[in-house]
């Protein structure tokens, strides 16, 4: 068996590693790309697996048993898998998921797996985001900040291009927007993962969604209107010196960022925040960009503190937000 806990990098020896995937989707294929890359055995199990995906399995150096889907192949404990990953929406009783949770294989998805090879070309910073309403547009916003200042960004994971498609670009990437689903967040394994900002928009789950915020670095972003998420950062374990940053739409305190009138204010991110307040952009020019409705202004404000805690300039936020297009 291979000990995973040494698996921390792109360039740790992933030859002995043996990867049982269940379920075929975008995401799973990635993880199977990926692990072939490495030089790992990875073994697909997938009986109704979308036919693309399920030719690729082979040319990529995998292998893929499409055995009735009531029944466990005599290849999966002959396998003898040390990870196992399972694709989005695969039944609890499925045989094979069965197996994998009776002989104890530990389970790991694609982000858990993106972050320990997340070095392959450069270690993009990560900025984190989840919750029930407004995910989304927060997560385009803030990518098109970052991009707008010149950086290399994506926006990755839940609804969009899977994470490690991302970490194996040639060309790499200077941060990504990670959008994490509840189930994402349930399914997490790798307690290492250490954002760089996170940010939970809404949602009343404290123990699944407040795991967005675990090993924070420098901001976990909170919404002020919504008492559970303060709660989810207040029982966070962070890095020492991460900050908690608030945004409503009232006015901003020292910490927060928020609506001073018309102004959208940054006084969280600022040296002089306890006498002053750094102006973003005005609720007029939101309206003129089609972000002037009261939900689309908290994913603005949420954006907005992650491309902050990034280190975008205040002035970059204004010209970029003034460009926005869905």
């Amino acid at each position: 068996m291979t000990d995973l806990s040494t698996l921390t990098s792109w360039h740790s020896d992933w030859s002995g590693v043996k990867a049982l995937v269940i379920g075929l989707d975008a995401r799973t294929f990635s993880v199977v790309d990926t692990l072939a890359e490495l030089g790992a055995a990875v073994l697909v199990v997938a009986p109704t697996a979308p036919a693309d995906l399920a030719r690729l399995v082979p040319v990529v150096g995998a292998e893929l048993e499409d055995s009735a889907v009531d029944g466990l192949s005599p290849r999966v404990p002959e396998f003898g898998a040390d990870v196992v990953f399972v694709a989005s929406g695969t039944a609890l009783d499925d045989a094979t998921a069965a197996f994998s949770r009776s002989a104890g294989i530990p389970s790991w998805t694609d982000i858990d797996l993106a972050w320990r090879v997340r070095d392959k070309v450069r270690a993009a910073e990560w900025l984190s985001v989840t919750g029930e309403t407004g995910v989304s547009l927060a997560v385009d916003l803030a990518v098109h900040v970052i991009a707008s200042a010149g950086h290399r960004v994506a926006g990755v994971g839940f609804g969009n291009v899977p994470v490690l498609d991302a970490v194996r670009e040639p060309e790499g990437f200077d941060a990504l927007v990670v959008e994490f689903s509840p189930a994402d967040l349930t399914a997490l394994a790798d307690a290492a993962i250490s954002p760089l900002a996170s940010v939970c928009l809404d949602g009343d789950d404290v123990s699944t969604l407040g795991r967005v915020y675990a090993n924070t670095r420098v901001a976990c972003v909170y919404n002020k209107a919504v008492e559970s998420t303060m709660r989810m950062v207040e029982e966070a374990e962070v890095v020492d010196g991460c900050r908690a940053i608030g945004f409503d739409l009232g006015m901003p305190g020292p910490s927060d960022l928020g609506m001073v009138g018309d102004l959208v204010a940054d006084r969280a991110f600022h040296e002089e925040r306890r006498t002053e307040a750094l102006e973003l952009t005005t609720h007029g020019e939101l309206v003129a960009a089609g972000l002037g409705e009261k939900e689309s202004v908290v994913s603005v404000l949420a954006a907005a503190g992650l491309v902050r805690a990034f280190g975008v300039a205040p002035e970059q936020v204004r010209i970029a937000l003034a460009s926005f297009a869905r």
